[in-house]
């Protein structure tokens, strides 16, 4: 019977590795339909959504039928409890990644000659973020975790570089605005994709040593 339970526990794990992946590759897929302009690129990355949220609510009925019949002990409650809370943030990852693809479908149906180079600067460690979170959780590496939420902070103050940089644009540049606006918002995106990494690497770290470091100095520490 131990087995069994175990089996479940696996299959929680698997789909939760699963959703991760493929929240990873929607960002880095948009991106790429940004930098490409890749209006079907875009469309796949909005189909994949839709993944992503049915594997989230797979996630829940599962982690809610062990806890309703299993009655797990600590440490498989933990596990469960992060899966909960971990799809959610992979989900929400998903949804940035496809509001940013509408916005490339927006700016490819404008076809203005933007200045792309803010929402590299952005898009790379914000991806990296996100992949090391993923890395962590898969793990179970909370040292590394921890490190995550400075890298976030980075991630922010690019986003607040970007935002003026785009401001100044649009008065320099009135007849492009509609385009460095979608940058502004496609910007904001990324920045909350990294809050969502650190979220995850702050749930690892639960998972882990049973600590929820959430609000307290440890995290304060980890981002100055």
């Amino acid at each position: 019977m131990a087995r069994f339970f175990q089996s479940e526990l696996d299959e929680l794990r698997t789909k939760i590795v699963q959703m991760a992946e493929l929240a990873a590759v929607s960002v880095e897929n948009v991106l790429r339909s940004l930098y490409d302009r890749d209006a079907d690129a875009a469309r796949r990355v909005r189909e994949d959504d839709d993944v992503l949220d049915k594997l989230e609510v797979e996630i829940d009925a599962a982690a809610n039928r062990y806890i309703s019949l299993r009655a797990p002990v600590a440490g498989d409650m933990r596990l469960v409890t992060v899966a909960l809370k971990a799809s959610h943030e992979l989900e929400r990852i998903g949804d940035e990644a496809s509001s940013i693809a509408k916005r490339v479908l927006r700016l490819c149906r404008q076809e203005a000659d933007v200045d792309l180079g803010g929402i590299r600067r952005i898009g790379e460690p914000a991806l990296a973020l996100i992949r090391e979170s993923i890395d962590c959780l898969v793990q179970g590496d909370s040292a590394r975790a921890s490190a995550i939420p400075r890298g976030d902070k980075e991630v922010d103050e690019i986003h607040r570089a970007n935002y003026a940089d785009y401001i100044a644009r649009i008065g320099a540049e009135p007849a492009k605005a509609p385009a460095y606006i979608e940058l502004i918002f496609i910007s904001k995106s990324i920045e909350r994709i990294g809050d969502h990494a650190t979220n995850i690497a702050v749930e690892t770290i639960y998972l882990v040593e049973g600590e929820d470091i959430r609000h307290t100095d440890r995290t304060k520490r980890s981002m100055q």
